[in-house]
């Protein structure tokens, strides 16, 4: 038996030193592999939660969208995406506290996908605090905002890359992260464990309706930057060259002869500047204002601090000759409405006679049709305003809808053969209203500059 047992003890210190020789020889552990820390962002999310909205924007064409914002300034300004809000006839703001103010003064930048909006005095914010360090790979981060309308969620998750590619016709890098985002996010901030701003949440991969755990946000250097610009001096103009371009490394294995770095001209928009100045389509684009052009955000680069009717020097080839082009920038058309300027309501379908208040005509597959409307009907009030001439200090059809819809559904009051009753019609008669999520361009053949 002792024998026995003293063959088991050599058997197991054989084993023993086996072990130790391997691990010996095993890689050292790679400290990054090491699972990161948990953070806790409780306090985070209650110091910037005073500072975030919820958003809904009810565009021109009457369809409904959610998205996010965050007090920017204490004189009411607000940050959030200007694709989230471009072509909005009506922005409502959802605080806190749980009040709804309309949104005004509206002003935006489409490159850096950044806007500004002004809300009333008394829905006054805390404007949030800014990171001072720049964002680090691996660095725990949360996202805040109201996606598919969940207002006031939280996610978590990491940094993944500083330097994203946000699409090859724009010159600004993106903070690239895996805290959940879905349509609604865009227009929200990108927090630290302090919750201090990082950056504003914009994107999820062009074909993506849903979080796939790659988010995008525009970094807060950026942010801050063109946002001071927008509230100065209103909607930021960019200009534009008239070009379709596309990058000559695409085109050499088609090309042979083509050799060199360089962007080459696809097209040529017919009476552009650079039309004008003698660009034709084929050229090789090599320089822009005295820098290297090898890729179309080269050339978005050399634009970006650039303003229309600037001066702008190109130098491009044909064939083996270099010639140097300069004309003056023409301008980029705005892309977000002004809900404050425009006075247009939607009336869900219906056609009123003179009066304001007898229905002549509805829609097909409207939400009034939907409803049972039908021609004849008379509209008493909309909300708790009354209408028409049968009320004493009636308002107008456009007052009564401006002060009774917030874009989500509107309370009428009708009439059909001497009685009345309440109907509730969704602003758009739509289910799915949303629109499609995610800004930036992953692999465009040819961009447009």
């Amino acid at each position: 038996m002792c024998r026995n047992r003293s063959r088991l003890l050599d058997r197991l210190a054989a084993l023993g030193l086996a072990a130790g020789l391997l691990a010996a020889t095993a890689p050292a552990p790679v400290r990054g592999d090491a699972p990161a820390p948990t953070v806790d962002f409780t306090r985070a999310a209650q110091r910037i939660g005073v500072s975030v909205v919820d958003l809904e924007v009810t565009g021109r064409d009457g369809r409904r969208r959610f998205a996010s914002g965050f007090a920017y300034r204490p004189d009411g300004w607000i940050v959030t995406a200007e694709h989230a809000v471009a072509d909005a006839r009506r922005i409502v703001a959802r605080l806190p506290d749980g009040r709804r103010v309309e949104a005004r003064d509206v002003a935006a930048d489409a490159l850096a996908d950044v806007a500004v909006a002004r809300l009333p005095e008394a829905a006054t914010l805390v404007p949030v605090a800014f990171a001072d360090a720049a964002p680090v790979r691996g660095r725990p981060v949360a996202a805040l905002g109201n996606p598919l309308g969940y207002g006031g969620s939280l996610t978590v998750g990491v940094v993944s890359a500083i330097d994203r590619d946000g699409g090859p016709d724009t010159p600004y890098d993106m903070l690239q992260h895996d805290a959940s985002l879905n349509p609604g996010s865009s227009g929200g901030p990108l927090i630290d464990a302090t919750g201090a701003v990082l950056g504003m949440n914009v994107a999820i991969p062009d074909g993506a309706r849903r979080d796939v755990g790659i988010g995008l946000a525009v970094p807060v250097d950026v942010v801050r930057r063109i946002a001071d610009r927008l509230v100065a001096g209103g909607d930021l103009a960019r200009p534009r060259l008239g070009l379709r371009l596309r990058d000559a490394s695409a085109l050499r294995d088609a090309i042979p002869a083509l050799v060199g770095e360089g962007v080459i001209v696809e097209n040529v928009e017919p009476g552009s500047a650079a039309g004008r100045a003698g660009l034709r389509a084929g050229r090789l684009v090599v320089a822009a204002e005295g820098h290297p052009v090898r890729t179309t955000r080269d050339l978005a680069r050399a634009l970006e601090p650039k303003a229309p009717g600037d001066h702008f020097r190109l130098v491009v080839l044909d064939g083996d000759t270099a010639q140097t082009l300069e004309f003056a920038l023409d301008g980029r058309p705005a892309t977000v409405a002004h809900p404050a300027a425009d006075a247009a309501a939607p009336r869900w379908g219906l056609t009123f006679a003179a009066d304001e208040t007898t229905i002549t005509a509805i829609a097909a597959d409207s939400s009034a049709d939907v409803a049972g409307l039908r021609p004849g009907d008379r509209l008493r009030a909309v909300g708790l305003t009354r209408i028409g001439a049968d009320h004493p200090g009636g308002s107008t059809l456009d007052a009564a809808i401006r002060a009774a819809a917030d874009g989500s559904g509107v309370a009428l009051l009708v009439e059909r053969d001497g009685a009345t009753r309440w109907l509730v019609l969704d602003s758009t008669g739509r289910l799915d209203t949303m629109a499609p999520f995610g800004s930036n361009s992953e692999a465009a053949a040819s961009v447009l500059l």
